[in-house]
């Protein structure tokens, strides 16, 4: 077992640390046991006070592997280790107490973490999930040595309680025409280091007809759609991808949009050869939902510039917004819906923060 301790005294504390415990998550190994939070003043330098916490996480990575893993959180996360020596305010600090019973010495990493036993912001959560874990140096349990720690710190139970997320193994971003789903799906792949899996729309010959005359064309184009998601999905899923993957499309926006485009004769028709062709294809076990205004849907199309996107009316994106309405009340999959009211995570890459602990907490 692999123990970590996670600190925070900047900004908003609680999700940076929620922040922390899914990115290890996803990113490290599996969490078996998460501490509760306590509150601590800065220890050995003048600053706000910290949250603190400990997890304990099996994972199949090295000593020096998970160590590069945290670091490379820590970096997403804000923090810049180089700024300075010796202690200092930050997002977030991650470190290994205990992997195992392993003792590693390098210029990069020291196991046991040193003079852990000297820190009760350390002692106390970890006394919570590993009171009889015997420190493999000092020959002594957590319990013993947070009962004899010569800090006089009181580590303080916070009220706040963290979720532990479970890791996902294929998320689909969905959302209108101009949502963001595309540059979405790269950042929270970015962040969970899985498989990008994006909709090849840019090959599909009659949507710029489709635009112009969409009574003629309106047939082909969602055939082609379709035809081109099935494939894509079969060939992208046979290659075993690197969990979780994340794509900006759900293979159900097919038939969403079908429904709106074609005469009900050609729906009908559409609809059958969908559920023939989508069986045995992956299914998300999460969809995101990125939930925006039409009139941010046009400024969104406007800005990406798509010239046969900028004849599309307010009216259709309406149609469209109602259709995912329905869909996501009728819809048996999980749906995390987030409000990208006053977000602009592409200009902004702190706006995303916010966004992926909402995540980790659903």
């Amino acid at each position: 077992m692999v123990y970590v301790s996670l600190g925070s005294n900047m900004g908003d504390r609680m999700m940076y640390l929620q922040l922390a415990v899914g990115l290890i998550e996803y990113r490290v190994g599996k969490i078996k046991k998460l501490a509760p939070v306590v509150e601590t003043p800065a220890w050995g330098f003048e600053s706000s006070p910290f949250l603190n916490t400990c997890l304990a996480l099996e994972t199949n990575y090295t000593p020096t592997e998970v160590l590069d893993h945290l670091l490379a959180i820590e970096t997403f996360l804000g923090r810049n280790r180089a700024i300075q020596e010796g202690y200092q305010a930050r997002t977030i600090d991650l470190d290994i107490l205990f992997f195992g019973a392993k003792k590693v010495n390098s210029p990069r990493l020291t196991l046991p973490h040193p003079r852990l036993e000297l820190r009760q912001f350390v002692l106390t959560p970890l006394a919570a999930i590993a009171p009889d874990f015997i420190h493999p140096v000092l020959n002594q349990s957590i319990k013993t040595l947070a009962t004899n720690c010569p800090d006089a710190t009181q580590a303080k139970r916070y009220a706040a309680h963290l979720a532990l997320p479970e890791k996902k193994k294929f998320i689909a971003i969905e959302g209108n025409i101009g949502a963001g789903k595309t540059s979405f799906a790269h950042t929270l792949n970015q962040a969970l280091t899985g498989s990008l899996l994006l909709e090849n729309f840019q090959e599909n010959p009659y949507l710029e007809k489709f635009y112009e005359d969409p009574k003629q064309y309106a047939l082909l184009v969602e055939k082609t759609f379709l035809e081109e998601r099935i494939q894509q999905y079969r060939t992208f899923f046979t290659s075993s991808p690197t969990p979780p993957v994340v794509s900006d499309y759900h293979l159900h926006k097919s038939l969403l949009f079908a429904k709106q485009n074609l005469s009900v004769q050609d729906f009908k028709d559409y609809q059958s050869l969908y559920l023939t062709q989508v069986n045995n294809c992956a299914t998300p076990d999460l969809v995101i939902f990125l939930n925006q205004s039409v009139v941010q849907l046009q400024e969104n199309i406007q800005k990406r510039g798509r010239s046969y996107e900028q004849t599309i009316a307010a009216t259709y994106l309406d149609k469209i917004a109602t259709a995912y309405e329905e869909w996501k009340q009728k819809s048996e999959s999980t749906i995390v819906v987030l409000d990208l009211k006053d977000v602009d995570f592409i200009q902004h890459p702190e706006h995303f923060l916010p966004l992926l602990a909402h995540l980790f907490c659903a």
